[in-house]
């Protein structure tokens, strides 16, 4: 990769980083819980690399919040639990003890607010960085496998993608999820050329 493309994705991840601290917070408020952050990962894939890097997501089955953004660049944006963890989630905000299985309309709706005030906070925070806004859609929650979860609208496949990648976890209830930021090829060029322009190389 270009050096020029190394700088853009490192500014890339700060602001990435900024966005995820944001929505830590705000989950932090929501569980009186302390949430745990990785350092986000950031790389350009395919879609069949990113389809061999599902095992890194660690249950073959996940519930999923998406928001799709569209503004200075587009993509999707993806909040995945195992079932286990989205149900101990949503009895730790509304003490519903539903089984994961049994996905009931609360627990749904729950789910999907809480990825709502997440996501836009992620995006939000980029948009606000780049002075730049975002316009987001309304919620989605969907479950499957993550290869089912990227084209859950069955549009023809992005064949390369930024994806910017991070775990989150909350000892005290024994949550953990993903982060996910999917940002299409030609949304990347666009990313490019506002990061160029925002944040020029030194030297």
């Amino acid at each position: 990769m270009p050096a020029d493309s190394r700088f853009h994705l490192d500014a890339l991840r700060e602001m990435v980083i900024t966005g995820l601290g944001q929505a830590a917070s705000s989950l932090n408020m929501m569980l009186d819980s302390t949430v745990e952050l990785d350092v986000p990962s950031i790389a350009m894939l395919t879609r069949e690399e990113l389809l061999n890097g599902r095992n890194s997501f660690g249950n073959p089955h996940l519930s999923c919040v998406q928001v799709a953004f569209c503004g200075p660049f587009s993509g999707r944006a993806l909040l995945t639990f195992p079932p286990l963890s989205a149900a101990r989630l949503v009895a730790a905000l509304v003490g519903d003890q539903t089984h994961p299985s049994d996905l009931n309309a609360v627990t749904t709706d729950t789910l999907s607010e809480i990825g709502n005030i997440l996501l836009n906070c992620v995006i939000g925070t980029i948009g606000n960085i780049l002075a730049e806004p975002f316009e987001l859609s309304l919620p989605h929650y969907l479950e499957g496998k993550f290869e089912d979860l990227l084209q859950p609208d069955s549009r023809p496949a992005t064949p390369t993608a930024l994806l910017a990648l991070t775990r989150f976890r909350t000892d005290d209830h024994q949550i953990e999820g993903n982060i996910i930021l999917l940002v299409e090829l030609g949304g990347f060029n666009a990313l490019l050329s506002l990061l160029e322009y925002s944040h020029p190389p030194q030297g």
